[in-house]
């Protein structure tokens, strides 16, 4: 008799893309081409769950596809659109997980990414806050990146306070779906119940701590 095949651990992944209207339409389409690209290397990747959490006019939107022309940059007038899109990318990641774990699967701690062009009218450090006492409880690993490199404003200066931002560094955007091939080939060789850090020499070449 065949001996039955423990499920692999799952692997969830959840990216908040800041698409305001400080994103150029080229520095999106190239973003969102990463993301196609990493779709297609990724589709048959056994445990892999992902999604990613945009803006859509006055709400969060979750991208359920990569076509050409779909997303373009959102006008955020004074409404909280990236704690509101944070907020329901943590809630639906940690939904899942929990979901799975009652299904009697093993789940590695998601990843939360939220990658910002460096501009927002909205307060993030209630949300930012939330994220850490979440990563604190091993529920979650958090990592926030900046796409500009100009100065912060004074609302993700307070975020960067909270959580030190990765700045990826110019042209290097294709670098960052490099990095997280890495790290999910990584992830993946280790048990579930293990602890799972990323560290300064993970970034070292295309962002800056």
């Amino acid at each position: 008799m065949e001996e039955m095949m423990t499920p692999s651990p799952r692997l969830l992944l959840s990216f908040v893309v800041d698409n305001s209207a400080s994103m150029s339409e080229e520095r999106l389409r190239e973003l969102i081409g990463g993301f196609r690209s990493f779709a297609e290397v990724t589709k048959d990747e056994k445990g892999l769950e992902w999604e990613m959490v945009v803006f859509d006019t006055l709400t969060p939107l979750v991208v359920k596809s990569f076509e050409e022309g779909e997303l373009r940059p959102v006008g955020a007038a004074r409404f909280p659109l990236l704690a509101r899109a944070t907020e329901l990318a943590a809630a639906r990641i940690l939904a899942r997980a929990a979901l799975l774990r009652k299904a009697k699967q093993e789940v590695f701690r998601p990843w939360l990414f939220v990658l910002s062009d460096g501009f927002t009218v909205d307060d993030m450090a209630t949300v930012a806050m939330s994220l850490n006492e979440s990563e604190a409880r091993g529920e979650l690993i958090y990592l926030p990146f900046r796409l500009s490199q100009g100065p912060l404003c004074q609302r993700l200066t307070e975020l960067d306070r909270i959580k030190q931002m990765v700045r990826i560094l110019p042209g290097e955007q294709a670098r960052f779906f490099s990095f997280l091939s890495e790290m999910i080939a990584r992830r993946t060789a280790l048990p579930a119940d293990r602890g799972f850090k990323f560290s300064k020499s993970d970034f070292e070449g295309w962002a800056l701590l």
